[in-house]
């Protein structure tokens, strides 16, 4: 309840002092903690922390209180987390946790630390403020993931210890399977036509009597996929298929068989990838899912103009 004068017709308010923390986490994934000066709770680690000024950015009070207990400046890359708590020494504090990377300086203790050091993030001494453990659970929670697949790639590139790291040779790793597939479907493009029209004709068979249609579009697919893997431009105009669509549509080929043909086009694609080794490590596995991304979006762009040419 919030104290009010009835005489002045005025309301009191108690706004809770606002507080600053930062989360510092280095490649080794072992949190930056400051051991307090400083009642309250001196002797204790917490993550660097300290009020912000009036008029003060939150941000760069975050920065700033970094820089003087533990030496470093930073740069914000995230929001953490936001929590009021009730403290015993100073009343009531909003405390705004952000997630920090160091860009200069060396780690010492400052004016309100006695120590400053890294702690490996899952093995923390006890805190001096729970909100600090609460926005490292957070922290914790969303790195997971990408931790477990650093994690399973660092057994195949050792020296993978960042996200960072990973994007760099995930890029190389793409760059270079699209141009293995492309060589793949450049050489294959034929029997996987083949395959796919006698898959077709076992799962589809209404469509077996439309195969001598199907299989040149397949195979002008198949290479507009290659070019497009290659980084080559396209030779035909996606709109030239809205007249294809015409023509099936006027030799009565069902719509819905069509598109369920051209969802099986693009699985034969993998499956002959598959056949040929060329996925052999969890690494190729993971950047083919991007690739198989741009090939989906590929396909869905042949099939709206096929539609379109069955909708006019």
């Amino acid at each position: 309840m919030r104290d009010y004068c009835s005489r002045c017709n005025i309301f009191y308010y108690e706004n809770p002092l606002p507080v600053v923390s930062t989360i510092v986490v280095n490649d080794s994934r072992e949190v930056l903690l400051v051991k307090r000066k400083k009642d309250p709770y001196m002797g204790m680690w917490c993550l660097p922390i300290g009020f912000a000024e009036s008029g003060e950015d939150m941000r760069e009070a975050a920065l700033r209180e970094l820089e003087e207990e533990a030496g470093v400046r930073g740069e914000v890359i995230r929001l953490i987390d936001v929590d009021t708590v009730e403290n015993y020494f100073y009343g009531s504090l909003a405390i705004v946790t952000y997630e920090v990377r160091i860009i200069a300086g060396a780690v010492s203790p400052g004016d309100d630390a006695v120590d400053a050091r890294y702690y490996p993030i899952m093995e923390l001494p006890e805190l001096a403020w729970p909100s600090n453990e609460k926005a490292i659970k957070i922290y914790i929670d969303l790195y997971h993931d990408t931790w477990a697949m650093i994690d399973s790639y660092r057994q195949l590139y050792p020296e993978i210890n960042s996200m960072d790291m990973l994007s760099q040779v995930t890029g190389e790793q793409k760059r270079f399977l699209s141009n293995v597939l492309g060589r793949m479907l450049s050489t294959y493009d034929k029997e996987i036509s083949r395959t796919w029209a006698d898959e077709l004709s076992y799962k589809i068979p209404v469509l077996k009597e439309y195969l001598d249609l199907l299989v040149p579009i397949n195979e002008k697919i198949l290479s507009a996929i290659q070019d497009h893997l290659q980084g080559n431009s396209i030779k035909f105009v996606f709109s030239d298929f809205v007249e294809t669509g015409r023509e099936l549509k006027n030799k009565h080929l069902p719509l819905p068989e069509l598109i369920t043909a051209l969802a099986l086009s693009r699985k034969s694609i993998w499956e002959r990838a598959q056949n040929n080794r060329i996925l052999a490590s969890p690494l190729e596995i993971y950047t083919a899912l991007e690739l198989n991304n741009r090939i989906i979006f590929l396909y869905d762009r042949f099939i709206y103009y096929l539609a379109k040419g069955y909708c006019e």
